[in-house]
């Protein structure tokens, strides 16, 4: 029902914020971090404070939405060179974990709705195994530095651990759980599944390539919908994880990344 409202009536500014969102990528991706900085955090203020005056649905979505820029603050307030990439993950998206679960409880959602159960097994154990493919396509795109000085289970285990559950865990349990639902009930399936992996896409404006943010946006769309369809976040969670994995780890230590 709320779907069919949400077609009738579509919530027009939540792509504004969209294209403040894209804004505030581009001008991080720059030279200097700072005027990226200002717009996403103008947008948090902004999203919140509308927030505020509205109420259902859409209050929901925009709550719920000024969370991603302001992670990105935190990341792209982090030192460059004073923090280990291995523990940049956990810096910036342990606060994440915290306050969406905030927001899940805030919002009195139930973990059904978010998608934080198993489902069907063999269907999760085969959208997970599709990350190590997405993350071999990633790497002949953007080709980042490994995380690690060697394959050697001393030198992987505690990175691959933070890239599971720092990034295939808590960025799943934002974009595909907590804003895909809420955009969902706004926009509906198609419209709050492409919403989404628009802005995962976007966030990806930092390594300079419009193949990355196009790829990146493709697999969004894909393990959203599969996300929506099986009720479950178990399988993209493992793909996102181990994608990251197979990108930062595996490929620039094997393919001379």
């Amino acid at each position: 029902m709320v779907e069919s409202v949400a077609q009738k009536r579509p919530f027009w500014p939540v792509w504004l914020y969209f294209a403040g969102l894209v804004l505030a990528e581009w001008l991080a991706a720059g030279a200097s971090r700072g005027p990226g900085m200002l717009v996403h955090t103008l947008i948090v203020l902004a999203a919140l404070i509308h927030a505020a005056y509205l109420s259902g649905p859409a209050a929901r979505m925009l709550s719920v939405l000024a969370l991603a820029p302001m992670v990105r603050v935190l990341d792209l307030m982090m030192p460059q060179t004073f923090v280990d990439p291995v523990w940049r993950f956990p810096l910036v998206n342990l606060p994440l974990i915290v306050a969406v679960f905030m927001t899940i409880r805030t919002l009195n959602l139930r973990r059904q709705e978010l998608g934080i159960q198993v489902g069907f097994l063999p269907v999760q154990i085969l959208i997970a195994i599709s990350g190590p493919v997405v993350g071999i396509i990633e790497h002949r795109i953007i080709q980042p530095q490994a995380m690690a000085g060697s394959l050697e289970w001393s030198e992987v285990l505690l990175p691959a651990l933070m890239l599971m559950i720092f990034t295939g865990f808590s960025e799943e349990l934002l974009f595909r759980g907590l804003l895909q639902n809420t955009a969902i009930a706004v926009l509906g399936p198609l419209g709050g599944i492409t919403y989404v992996a628009l802005i995962f896409g976007a966030f990806h404006f930092g390594w300079q390539s419009g193949a990355d943010v196009l790829f990146v946006a493709v697999v969004g769309w894909t393990w959203g919908w599969l996300a929506w369809r099986t009720r479950s976040l178990l399988g993209v969670s493992i793909a996102h994880g181990l994608a990251n994995i197979w990108l930062f780890l595996i490929m620039p230590l094997t393919a001379g990344g």
